[in-house]
């Protein structure tokens, strides 16, 4: 018996079993699947949204101009990320009314988006009291909404539902 035919009769069987065994592991892993972990995405945005908000909310002058027009430019690059993401609350809800909390969710952030959008609009204009009031009065407002509607409760927020 030739080296090659030997080696073919010992191994193949064992790597056909192998190969059999991997696929067998590999599907039950996938049916047996963790709970997903957390949006790391959304957080990681609401995270840079909290941040610029507060960098924001110590005032808005013609010294802090510049600054403050960067904090809303990363503000509203955080809103833009979030919004195409489907928060983890989402498993919560029923699975027909789940497209319409979802999409609730993005429109919330939509809004949120264009207020800071005219926070911004004010900022270039140099109307530095309309902005703070935008930020601290109608944004502040759909924030705390927001985190009610969609947050986990173990983070501070609402049901989800």
């Amino acid at each position: 018996m030739s080296s090659s035919r030997a080696f073919t009769k010992h191994y193949l069987p064992v790597f056909v079993l192998a190969a059999g065994s991997f696929a067998w592991f590999a599907t039950r892993a996938s049916a047996a699947a963790p709970a997903p972990l957390a949006n790391d995405t959304i957080e990681a945005a609401m995270k840079q949204m909290n941040q610029a908000f507060k960098a924001l909310g110590k005032g808005i002058t013609a010294e802090t101009r510049a600054a403050a027009l960067e904090e809303l430019t990363k503000f509203e690059n955080a809103v833009i990320s979030a919004k195409a993401q489907t928060p983890d609350t989402a498993t919560a809800v029923d699975e027909k009314k789940r497209p319409a909390f979802v999409a609730e969710f993005r429109a919330n952030l939509c809004e949120v988006l264009k207020l800071a959008a005219d926070a911004e609009i004010a900022v270039v204009n140099g109307k530095y009291k309309d902005a703070e009031g935008l930020l601290k009065g109608k944004l502040g407002a759909l924030k705390s909404g927001g985190h009610d509607k969609f947050k986990k409760d173990d983070e501070g927020g609402g049901k989800g539902k």
